[in-house]
């Protein structure tokens, strides 16, 4: 399938329900694979998970609401700054796909499945290039490959964030994503600014978890002086 490399094209989004037919041409064969993985590992329960319900919780709704949604992103023979423009474009196209306010705007997922990597962990480069961007615009911007190391919230052992085929995850900032952005405070400082007044809930939400949250203690330091301010 041929893939438009100008940094300006849009990129064309793709249903779940149309990937996992495989059908229209702008479905690769990584895409359908992904598709599939998402409905089969994303939405159902993990043993090792440390907790009950799907392990993403978020997607079970969204492929049922239809606002969930794949793209396939050519990386090789491009430069970062290409790459880059193309990837922050999905902030504007996820903000302009309905639903636009609301609890519903939580469940909408753009899954970018990436080609052209010859070292799957490379996924982590653009994670850390295009996350501060994601985040200022209210998005949470998650990074999958076939050994991504970052344990689960809930298991040091569980490792959550392995995919048979490297990708980027979109999906709207909720009050308790503190637990993962605890770490840098430029992620803190976006959390602040994302959910203003309401942060606290979210704060206070993870602070009383603490026992079965498998956070730092740098972490656990950091939303407890935020809790504190």
């Amino acid at each position: 399938m041929e893939r438009d490399n100008n940094p300006a094209a849009p990129l064309t989004l793709v249903p779940i329900a149309q990937a996992l037919q495989g059908s229209g041409a702008d479905c690769s064969e990584q895409m359908v694979e992904i598709a599939r993985w998402c409905t089969s590992y994303l939405c159902n329960p993990h043993p090792e998970l440390g907790r009950s319900g799907a392990v993403c919780p978020w997607s079970p709704p969204a492929i049922k609401r239809e606002t969930f949604w794949l793209v396939d992103v050519a990386l090789a023979g491009r430069d970062d700054e290409a790459i880059a423009a193309q990837l922050s474009g999905l902030i504007d196209t996820f903000k302009q796909r309905a639903p636009h306010s609301g609890s519903a705007t939580q469940f909408k997922t753009i899954v970018c499945v990436l080609h052209g990597l010859d070292d799957p962990a490379r996924v982590n480069h653009y994670h850390a290039l295009l996350k501060p961007r994601f985040l200022a615009a209210g998005l949470m911007l998650g990074e999958f490959y076939s050994h991504c190391p970052k344990p689960g919230l809930r298991s040091d052992h569980f490792n959550p964030l392995r995919s048979p085929v490297p990708l980027l995850v979109v999906r709207e900032m909720v009050e308790l994503d503190i637990a993962f952005l605890s770490d840098q405070p430029q992620f803190v400082e976006a959390y602040l600014r994302t959910h203003g007044a309401r942060a606290h809930i979210g704060i206070n939400s993870v602070l009383h978890q603490e026992d079965r949250l498998s956070l730092s203690n740098e972490q656990w330091e950091v939303l407890r002086r935020i809790a504190n301010r």
